[in-house]
């Protein structure tokens, strides 16, 4: 079997790889696994202190629990029908709250702010957070990889948020991918009750 990596489209993760074998109809229970973090030697994660960094990865597993209990069985053990997923927070930055404050507020500061992250970020702040995470699932009974994926997120300035929370761009990639996983588990014919 050859295994590739490629986008995933506008809405999908950057780079992921469905088995072309697997038959998600066959899953209809989910095993998800706590969210772990993996980082690399130079992520700014490994400056966070570990209590942060334990409660942002238990925010990303209540987030995905939830939006995947809508739709699918959760089960706390392996079995045939059962899909195991894996997910690991592997890089966050939080933005400067001042400068992100400023650069939301000030109206002429504002404006281009938002103008420069249109036409040179894709859209993502200059100060703004960001997230990235990867994961894969399983088949449990053979061990089978049936889908992995990779992502990166970047969060916007907007004048209705907190722009004192300096987690809240990784809290809304974290409920991003959680929807789009939940949706596309759907898509793909698993957790059909």
């Amino acid at each position: 079997m050859r295994r590739c990596s490629s986008p995933a489209g506008p809405d999908g993760p950057a780079l992921v790889y469905r088995n072309p074998t697997a038959d998600f109809s066959r899953y209809n229970k989910v095993l998800l696994d706590p969210v772990t973090i993996w980082t690399a030697p130079d992520s700014q994660l490994n400056n966070v202190p570990q209590n942060q960094r334990q409660a942002a990865a238990d925010r990303f597993y209540s987030d995905l629990y939830n939006a995947l209990s809508k739709r699918c069985q959760m089960v706390t053990s392996l079995s045939p029908g059962t899909l195991r997923l894996r997910i690991a927070l592997t890089d966050a930055t939080t933005p400067n709250a001042t400068v992100n404050t400023v650069a939301t507020y000030t109206p002429y500061v504002s404006t281009g702010y938002g103008l420069a992250s249109l036409a040179f970020n894709n859209g993502v702040g200059y100060f703004a957070g960001t997230a990235a995470a990867e994961g894969y699932a399983t088949d449990p009974t053979n061990g089978a990889l049936l889908w992995e994926a990779v992502d990166k997120r970047g969060g916007t300035t907007a004048l209705a948020e907190n722009t004192l929370n300096t987690w809240l761009d990784v809290d809304h990639a974290f409920e991003a991918w959680s929807e789009q996983l939940a949706s596309r588990l759907q898509e793909l014919g698993a957790c059909q009750r």
